[in-house]
């Protein structure tokens, strides 16, 4: 499985759990040397498809997962998208 973002040249396999099947995914931001990385990963768990944003940090030179927040479908999403819409315009 390839990274959608053509800017992140490693390749490095994403570090999610073995049981998890992924289908694509896309690097929001990687850095190396801070040890974070964050992406966006559209997966199969137990033949149920979700959409994952997922936060890696690096501990010990191994990528732990420190966050992950799962969309399980299209109303789920538009709630979230909504609620964060309404606060953007307050950047």
């Amino acid at each position: 499985m390839l990274d959608e973002n053509l800017e992140i040249k490693d390749n490095e396999p994403l570090p999610v759990s073995a049981s998890l099947k992924v289908l694509r995914y896309k690097t929001i931001k990687k850095n190396n040397s801070l040890g974070w990385w964050s992406a966006i990963v559209l997966l199969e768990d137990h033949d149920k498809k979700q959409v994952c944003f997922y936060r890696w940090r690096m501990k010990n030179k191994v990528w732990k997962r420190d966050k992950k927040l799962a969309f399980r479908s299209a109303k789920e999403w538009s709630v979230i998208r909504d609620a964060v819409e309404g606060f953007i315009k307050d950047l």
